[in-house]
């Protein structure tokens, strides 16, 4: 039986990834990653790096950081092959750290049970975009809002069955680890989180969402969480010590972290979950196996769970969620 070549093994990747990830929200994406799958040069290139820097998103993201404008892919193809020791210097140095603040909308509805104060922990964190809850206002759907006029707005589209809060959690402290943080006072990150952004199902770069990043960004610069470098498995814990110490509630929640940590250490971190005294909230791709199965959730959906039992079906980047009891099986 003839063995897969790395080259390969990156083309099938990047089909795949145009399949099940790009098709459906951003058409644009979807081309580049299937031009890039059938590239004479592009994947021995990619495949030079180790998987976890082989990502699509990293990719694109790093191209466009590079200068590479977001086009069809016959007119930025040697623009990428001519810029790529750029790409590739700027894809080893960085991580896939989106912080789509809407993701907090779908997050929101798994902590609506709690009452008081809480400190709040991200990880994977990045630059901490999603950890201000209390300074939005949410619609979910007509007439369905939580939190006070006067906030910047977050709308995601909620099924009927969703618990939602009277009002957005009281948060005392608010704290995050990743491996690489993020600070959001720096001009060169907010640059490298709008290149992050996917374009639109248009093909354009979708404004309403980097008018959503500007304003978490100045949220996070004018209210400075607590970021520190550190692991989920290994830091994760004295970070909860710490939150603990200002309100008598802790919630730990992430979205969009565990697909890129390995499978032995994402068994180990919902093991410390377990242990710990924390409401975890995780709001992760339906194939990661962190709590019971959620057969009923596609493969290119978010399951959201609260202390790893699924609660809804979670849109990737926060556009939607839809509860248990108002999902088809």
């Amino acid at each position: 039986m003839e063995s897969v070549t790395e080259d390969r093994k990156v083309a099938q990747a990047y089909v795949r990834w145009a399949d099940v990830e790009a098709d459906d929200r951003s058409p644009r994406y979807a081309e580049w990653a299937r031009g890039v799958a059938a590239d004479p040069e592009l994947p021995a290139l990619i495949a030079e790096l180790e998987p976890v820097k082989r990502q699509p998103n990293l990719l694109f993201a790093s191209a466009r950081f590079e200068g590479v404008p977001v086009a069809p892919w016959a007119e930025v193809r040697d623009m990428v092959v001519g810029a790529w020791p750029a790409i590739r210097s700027c894809m080893l140095a960085r991580l896939t750290q989106t912080n789509e603040a809407r993701r907090m909308a779908t997050l929101l509805p798994a902590i609506a049970h709690l009452e008081g104060p809480i400190a709040l922990v991200e990880v994977g964190a990045a630059a901490g975009l999603c950890l201000y809850p209390d300074r939005w206002r949410y619609r979910f759907g007509p007439g369905r809002y939580v939190g006070d006029a006067s906030l910047p707005l977050l709308e995601a589209i909620a099924s009927p069955s969703t618990p939602l809060p009277v009002a957005p959690p009281q948060v005392a402290w608010r704290g995050g680890i990743d491996l690489q943080p993020l600070d959001p006072a720096d001009p060169d990150t907010k640059a490298w989180l709008e290149a992050l952004v996917w374009p639109d199902a248009t093909g354009g770069v979708d404004g309403a969402r980097v008018d959503r990043l500007r304003t978490a960004v100045a949220i996070a610069r004018r209210e400075p969480a607590s970021l520190r470098r550190g692991d989920l498995t290994t830091d994760a814990r004295a970070l909860v010590e710490e939150a603990a110490a200002h309100a008598p509630t802790v919630v730990v929640w992430h979205s969009a972290v565990l697909a890129y940590v390995p499978a032995f250490e994402r068994a180990a971190f919902a093991d410390l979950m377990g242990e710990l005294p924390v409401t975890w909230v995780a709001n992760e791709g339906a194939a990661l196996e962190i709590g019971p199965p959620a057969p009923w959730a596609g493969p290119g959906d978010f399951v959201l769970r609260r202390d790893a039992e699924p609660l809804a079906i979670t849109d990737p980047h926060g556009g939607a969620v839809t509860w248990l009891d108002d999902i088809a099986r």
